[in-house]
């Protein structure tokens, strides 16, 4: 489920320390908008996808985030 992917990517990559919910906004979360570019980045080559900087907001969600990929089609790699 790519919402568990995220919150895998978000605490190892990212070290975002705690339980990531994904109701949560990278705000809430406290990521930076370079983690953030970084982070559009890395789903771009992982998933196939495009992510537009506006999709990585600081007020947006994990979930919202996912919507949105899984609208592209993206996979999660195995």
């Amino acid at each position: 489920m790519i919402v568990d992917y995220l919150a895998t990517i978000l605490g190892t990559v990212y070290k975002v320390p705690g339980v990531i919910e994904s109701t949560m906004s990278f705000q809430d979360l406290e990521i930076d908008s370079l983690s953030l570019a970084e982070l559009g980045a890395q789903l771009e080559d992982d998933l196939g996808v495009t992510v537009e900087e506006e999709d990585l907001a600081p007020t947006t969600t994990v979930a919202e985030l996912a919507e949105l990929l899984e609208a592209q089609g993206a996979v999660v790699p195995a």
